[in-house]
């Protein structure tokens, strides 16, 4: 699912709102500013991260506007967002505004929150009620469904979304990526097809589609909607990546290493990338070239703490290997042990292991 987040906050009125109001705080001045514009200000420094700042504009608007219902709902955001819920629901409980849909959508998140789902409906239903069928009010709930895997709810109301607004490109998208999520990939191929028949230039739909064929293992179309992505945007990096993945696994090494190589130029600290070389070298049965990249990889990935265990695994199988090949014996046995201390149990390495110890 796509990220349309910006919107409103990217606009030239709401730039012109934050920068009076930051030029408020260096000045030391004060300024009147609306209750909404100080909520407006307030969530968009909760969506970047900026909880101090966040806090600081609420305290601020709180003055301006004691008890203003758009700003305590701005603050009791804030507080479910870092995870307390609790006190997010004490403070919507003290909100005296039964007509508010923001309100109302608010103890509608609190109630997923608790994995309430059906109270959370509830809510929702009321917000939607008081917002006249607003379809940004449909696709916050749609979203906020689907971001919890609450696939049932979702579909229930891209259903009515979808009945209200037949011909909505956002609605149609949500139910293509409901259908990827949840792993009904021939009915979402038939969904992003049909969006393309409208936005052939929308690298995001090939990308669903590609990735949806990948998984398929049918490599060669995957293939062909990454190269469409390059062909419309040459610089995206993760469709070059992409596509040397499926040429890989469609066992044209000389092409995917080309490919592989040339992301490696341009983001040289790339452990994955010159693994990929290593493979796609060990493949072409270059296995002195395999083992340097094996060896770089190596110890690139003992400057990342997250590595997880089965690469170092992994990694110790094809330096042990290569360096069995190109008759680097003692380098051979310490990685073989190496792997299997880690996995005592591994069928790669002890099959190996009878080539390099015997």
């Amino acid at each position: 699912m796509r990220d349309d987040s910006a919107s409103y906050y990217d606009s030239r009125e709401f730039t012109e709102l934050l920068d009076m109001y930051e030029n408020m705080l260096a000045d030391g001045s004060s300024v009147y500013f609306d209750s909404m514009d100080i909520a407006n200000i307030a969530e968009y420094y909760s969506i970047n991260g900026d909880w101090d700042k966040s806090d600081g504009a609420i305290e601020y608007g709180l003055r301006l506007h004691p008890s203003d219902a758009d700003i305590l709902i701005s603050k009791a955001n804030n507080l479910l967002r870092r995870g307390f819920k609790d006190e997010a629901r004490v403070l919507t409980e003290s909100i005296s505004d039964p007509d508010n849909q923001e309100l109302l959508y608010l103890k509608g998140e609190i109630e997923l929150a608790f994995d309430r789902p059906d109270d959370a409906d509830a809510y929702f239903t009321q917000a939607v009620e008081l917002s006249d069928n607003d379809p940004g009010m449909f696709n916050d709930i749609i979203v906020k469904y689907m971001d919890n895997r609450n696939y049932d709810l979702c579909q229930k109301w891209l259903d009515m979304a979808l009945v209200l607004y037949p011909d909505s490109r956002n609605f149609i998208e949500l139910q293509a990526d409901l259908y990827f999520d949840t792993n009904q990939a021939d009915t979402a191929i038939e969904w992003y097809n049909h969006l393309l028949d409208e936005f052939a230039y929308d690298t995001y739909y090939w990308d669903q589609l590609g990735r949806i064929y990948y998984e398929k293992n049918d490599y060669s179309k995957a293939r062909e909607c990454f190269e469409f992505i390059e062909a419309i945007e040459p610089d995206d990096k993760s469709a070059r990546m992409m596509k040397a993945s499926c040429i890989f696994n469609m066992d044209d090494w000389k092409g995917a290493y080309d490919i592989y190589k040339e992301l490696l130029d341009e983001d040289p600290s790339s452990y994955t990338l010159l693994y990929y070389c290593g493979r796609c070298l060990y493949e072409m049965e270059r296995y002195d070239d395999a083992y340097d990249k094996f060896m770089d990889t190596l110890a690139m990935l003992m400057l990342d703490d997250d590595v997880p265990q089965e690469m170092y695994v992994e990694i110790y199988y094809y330096i042990a290997d290569t360096a069995h090949r190109t008759g680097r014996k003692e380098q051979a046995e310490r990685c073989l042990h190496d792997g299997l201390a880690l996995d005592p149990n591994d069928e790669d390495l002890l099959e190996l292991s009878k080539k390099i110890l015997s």
